[in-house]
């Protein structure tokens, strides 16, 4: 019988009769997983067993390849604090939700330390910029990793302003001025890494990872972006 522990965060929660749980967690060693928690919804543990919430979990099944039961335990409770802000909210959600693009138990141990990083600091300024870097690193994780770092076409590692859209590698404005139109704006916060990039920046950036998403991952997996990203893209319109 297959067994192991590992830590993790809760990124769904799906209710299974009437107090329990299938849950899907995004693993330290195990990559996306999924198991059945007894009595999740119960009074004790309720609040336990909240999206961004980071646990220990011990999985077994009796095959490898059968959902399983989890026992969790509570380590941080990162939801309840931003509770009481809507937009953080939604950027909990997101990052939760997009995680489902993972494919199934296949180990991202870098990713999750990245999403873990991101989730405990959602609450501190900043936390926009950082998700926008986050996405880039999903795509990475999904086997489409953007080239920001030189020029495609010159090698130069200076003025580099735009993507191609086939390539996901850099384009520096020389290069790329006859053929701007055809060819995405790199905000450049995404190779800085600073975190005080403006909404206008972070909405570029997420423009630019949301094609990649759209039309490189999502082909090849065949699924669809979550709602909630576009109700966080839509909050930070509401913030500009």
């Amino acid at each position: 019988m297959p067994e192991w522990s590992d830590g993790a965060l809760i990124v769904g929660v799906k209710k299974f009769a009437e107090r329990d749980a299938v849950l899907s967690f995004l693993t330290q060693k195990h990559g996306r997983h999924s198991g059945l928690v007894k009595n999740a919804f119960s009074k004790r543990q309720a609040g336990d067993f909240q999206i961004g919430n980071l646990v220990q979990i011990c999985w077994k099944a009796r095959l490898e390849e059968h959902l399983g039961t989890v026992k969790a335990e509570l380590l941080t409770a990162y939801a309840a604090q931003v509770l009481d802000d809507s937009a953080r909210l939604t950027a909990l959600s997101c990052l939760c939700a997009m995680c489902s693009l993972l494919p199934e138990r296949e180990s991202v141990p870098e990713f999750f330390q990245k999403t873990l990083e991101q989730i405990a600091l959602l609450r501190f300024d900043g936390w926009k910029t950082r998700y926008a870097l986050w996405e880039v690193d999903l795509l990475k994780a999904l086997g489409f990793g953007l080239d920001l770092s030189v020029c495609a076409v010159t090698g130069k590692t200076q003025d580099l302003i735009y993507v191609s859209p086939k390539s996901g590698r850099a384009v520096c404005r020389q290069a790329g001025e006859p053929w701007h139109d055809k060819l995405l704006e790199l905000p450049a916060f995404l190779r800085s890494g600073r975190e005080d990039a403006d909404n206008t920046e972070i909405k570029k950036a997420l423009k630019l990872t949301g094609f990649f998403l759209e039309n490189h991952v999502l082909k090849t997996l065949d699924c669809t972006i979550p709602a909630v990203r576009g109700r966080l893209i839509s909050a930070l319109n509401d913030d500009a």
